[in-house]
Order: structure tokens, then C-alpha cells, then sequence
């Protein structure tokens, strides 16, 4: 079977989530875009928020940085800046774990 998703999706996808999803059914893999849209983070929206609101990390799952980073006042100004261009990075981690984990749940719940 094919890739059926949209490409704009498939394109921040790993390539061993592709390669399952290509296994998949035309409607296995709708589900699957539905979730991946529903719990992905926007790049853009993420580094917007790393530079007027550093709240970033804490949507990202980093609690425990995100208190650091607070309790350092951005690294006294530092880190804040250096963050702008690492949130692209952290973002595209953690949309891959998202995939990462939607693909086995679908494969649990399909057994």
C-alpha cells in the first residue's frame, strides 16, 4: 500500500513511522493523521512563544527545564536568546514522539 496521508504531515514524520504507515490502510492511516494534527506542536507557534512568552518548554514536556529556566531568569537573558533557535529542534523531537506513540497505540488496540 501507499502513503495516503497529507505530505505536509508525512513530511516531519520519521522514516520508520512512514514505512508502517505504508502498511497500513487508507483508514488506519486517516486515524492515525487525525491524532498526529490533534497532538502535534506547531514550529512556529512554539518559537513565538519562546520569544515572547518562554512557556515552550513546559507544552513541550520539559517541566523540570522549563523551572530551571524560569528560576535562572532565562539564563539571565542567555539562555532565552539561545532558546529561540533550539525550540525548532525540541519541537520536531517531540512531534516524532508523538507519531512514535500514536503508531503503537494503533498497533496495541489493533491485536
Amino acid at each position: 500500500m501507499a502513503l495516503e496521508i497529507n505530505p505536509s504531515i508525512a513530511d516531519k514524520l520519521p522514516i520508520t513511522v512512514k514505512s508502517a504507515l505504508s502498511k497500513m490502510s487508507s483508514e488506519e492511516q486517516m486515524m492515525f493523521q487525525e491524532q498526529f494534527q490533534k497532538k502535534s506542536m506547531s514550529t512556529g507557534l512554539m518559537v513565538f512563544l519562546a520569544i515572547f512568552f518562554p512557556i515552550q518548554l513546559f507544552l513541550l514536556g520539559k517541566t523540570g527545564l522549563g523551572i530551571v529556566f524560569i528560576l535562572t531568569a532565562g539564563g539571565v537573558w542567555i539562555w532565552w536568546i539561545i532558546e529561540w533557535f533550539l525550540t525548532p529542534k525540541r519541537v520536531r523531537e517531540y512531534n516524532e514522539d508523538v507519531a512514535t506513540k500514536i503508531l503503537t497505540e494503533m498497533k496495541i488496540m489493533s491485536r
